[in-house]
């Protein structure tokens, strides 16, 4: 009997050496497995933080993104600093961008977010590892951890990301850095579910900008129980803070077209663009192209309008700005992030 059972235990010890050796998954087979819950999915619910660094203070958002398979989405931006919750949404009848509490809302035709997609959507995060051959990987605390390249045209400061997900592929933080390895943009996801029901509506435009009847976003239409009022049609100029290497400011001028009253800031030089300054009237503006771009105070809309030629319109306590010209889409995000926090002239 011990020469029988000498063998079996010398086998049980050799399988739970290799078990020991090999047991552990290599990265090409977590990638594989990942790439097989991605296609496997039907959608997801996830609610995250979103801080970015643009300038001296950093940038709050509570994030929640709603996605279902193939082409729905809907993504709620509450800006912790202002207060307002704008809607990113996409269904059968085109791209939003959705701001409830002035009634106004963008519309354009666009590949997002499979062109350029931000760090809070889960496919983003997951293809970045999948598309990425050099990616790195490691175990810290039962979750992986990959550090890999970062591709996000509309900042090409942004060149690395390292992104953690549980063992069952769902995120719990991300970061995406410059090339000093400083952190940026940072998510931290603080709830993610795989494959929810959602309502028959909860892609609809008009359910979505009468943000009462979504209990998870704030409303912000009504202050007190009563409606808030939106502002005259008289405001002072913003002059922005950032120019450009090699372009001078010009002429501010002062028109009126189609009833509105605006301002125009021209520059000229390296870049010649413009800065147009209003208080519209029209709830609803459509573009044929064009993509929403977080600008880190609120979410615009670029649109390409010829050959390099582009507008960025987005909206800042009532004044609707646009920036019309040659300018680079990361020059664009630099010279609108400038205005913000500054008193009229």
């Amino acid at each position: 009997m011990k020469r029988v059972a000498l063998p079996l235990v010398l086998l049980l010890v050799f399988t739970l050496f290799l078990g020991g050796c090999f047991g552990q998954k290599t990265p090409e087979d977590v990638v594989s497995d990942l790439n097989g819950t991605l296609g496997k999915m039907t959608g997801y619910k996830s609610q995250a933080v979103l801080t970015m660094q643009t300038g001296s203070t950093p940038m709050e958002y509570d994030v929640q993104v709603w996605y279902e398979k193939p082409t729905n989405y809907r993504v709620a931006l509450t800006s912790k600093q202002r207060g307002i919750t704008q809607i990113i949404l996409r269904n059968n009848e085109g791209v939003f961008v959705l701001t409830p509490h002035l009634n106004k809302s963008f519309r354009f035709q666009s590949g997002w977010p499979e062109n350029n997609g931000p760090l809070y959507l889960y496919e983003t995060l997951a293809k970045s590892i999948i598309d990425d051959t050099e990616r790195q990987m490691k175990m810290e605390e039962k979750q992986y951890v990959f550090e890999v390249k970062a591709n996000y045209s509309g900042n090409r400061s942004l060149t690395k990301q390292k992104i953690w997900l549980t063992e069952d592929f769902k995120p719990t933080h991300a970061e995406i850095m410059d090339a000093s390895m400083n952190p940026l943009v940072r998510i931290d996801f603080t709830d993610f579910s795989f494959n929810p029901m959602f309502d028959k509506d909860s892609f609809d435009k008009e359910r979505n900008m009468t943000t009462s009847s979504l209990t998870t976003i704030p409303t912000m239409a009504r202050a007190n129980g009563q409606v808030v009022k939106q502002p005259n049609s008289q405001f002072g100029v913003i002059v922005p803070t950032y120019i450009p290497e090699g372009v001078k400011q010009g002429d501010i001028e002062p028109v009126t077209r189609d009833g509105e009253r605006k301002v125009i800031l021209t520059y000229k030089g390296t870049y010649n663009y413009k800065v147009i300054e209003g208080r519209p009237t029209a709830a609803s503006v459509s573009y044929e192209q064009g993509m929403p771009v977080n600008l880190g105070f609120t979410v615009g809309v670029l649109a390409q309008t010829g050959e390099n030629q582009r507008l960025l319109t987005w909206e800042l306590d009532g004044i609707e700005y646009t920036i019309a010209g040659d300018l680079p889409e990361e020059e664009m995000v630099n010279v609108a992030q400038s205005t913000y926090g500054l008193s009229a002239k």
